[in-house]
């Protein structure tokens, strides 16, 4: 029976690293071979449910096979990683999950991956009230490469000038949730952005989470989700001068909320490279 106060939770992160022009982490061009997959999942249930994804997309413009490290001529290479677990039992479960990886150049405003998720589980479902679902959910999106005077270099052509200096980058971002609870409706969605024909498009990951009950009414956390749950991002982000690799800005940021009992939390996550 729900009978604690409840809390209510919102964040919202938006990262931004500019160095100047093409100077921060850079996307790469697309392998002469590209692919797409795309999952669309659909499941209702008394009982248990348990899902898994596990995927990761590395692009280069050189061989992937001797990195690392990568060769000091301009050498990059980008990773999206994405995993989620859901474990649902002893309840009354939905879940819906989209899924699309496009490893081709990326447009203005596309994305080479996507997610959706949405999932509402209630314990008292099958009549036990003895059931609990388990569900961690994260994203990476990692730029890495070395300092190039385009024009003098040997590695692929960023589709830049040449005399063009790109300096060297080490980024990475991670965002996600996790969560143990008897009663919640989830929905939550994640993107990122690797490659395209222009290195002036710029890497991007975004995250957003939202947990709260399944008859939530709204300003009231009383009726919000029951159990615990948490939603976190870390960035590091190392942006070079000049060709070498001399580092000339450095960012560290870490960032954790969490909720239990009764409550309702919302988390919105945004990175993007100048």
């Amino acid at each position: 029976m729900k009978t604690r106060t409840g809390i209510l939770l919102a964040v919202i992160i938006l990262m931004v690293m500019s160095c100047g022009a093409v100077s921060a982490a850079r996307t790469l061009q697309p392998a002469n071979e590209t692919a797409w997959i795309t999952v669309v999942t659909h499941v209702s249930a008394i009982g248990t449910v348990m899902s898994n994804t596990d995927i990761v997309y590395t692009q280069g413009n050189g061989d992937l096979t001797d990195n690392p490290p990568l060769a000091d001529n301009g050498e990059g290479q980008n990773v999206i990683s994405y995993q989620e677990d859901t474990m649902a039992v002893s309840g009354c479960v939905t879940y819906d999950s989209y899924t699309n990886l496009d490893t081709g150049p990326v447009t203005a405003n596309g994305n080479n991956f996507e997610t959706q998720k949405y999932i509402t589980y209630d314990s008292d479902g099958d009549g036990t009230e003895s059931g609990v679902m388990i569900s961690d959910e994260s994203i990476m999106v990692e730029s890495t490469a070395t300092g190039e005077t385009v024009g003098t270099g040997r590695c692929c052509p960023w589709g830049v000038d040449d005399g063009t200096v790109l300096p060297s980058t080490n980024d990475r971002v991670i965002a996600g949730s996790e969560m143990i609870v008897e009663e919640a409706a989830i929905a939550s969605s994640s993107s990122a952005t690797i490659t395209a024909d222009s290195v002036a498009t710029p890497v991007e990951m975004t995250y957003s989470v939202e947990i709260e009950g399944i008859n939530q009414t709204v300003g009231d956390p009383s009726t919000g989700a029951e159990g615990m749950a948490t939603a976190y991002v870390s960035a590091n982000l190392q942006e070079g001068l000049g060709n070498g690799t001399a580092m000339g800005a450095e960012v560290t940021y870490y960032d954790e909320t969490s909720a239990s009992g009764l409550f309702t939390l919302a988390k919105d996550v945004s990175y993007t490279s100048g």
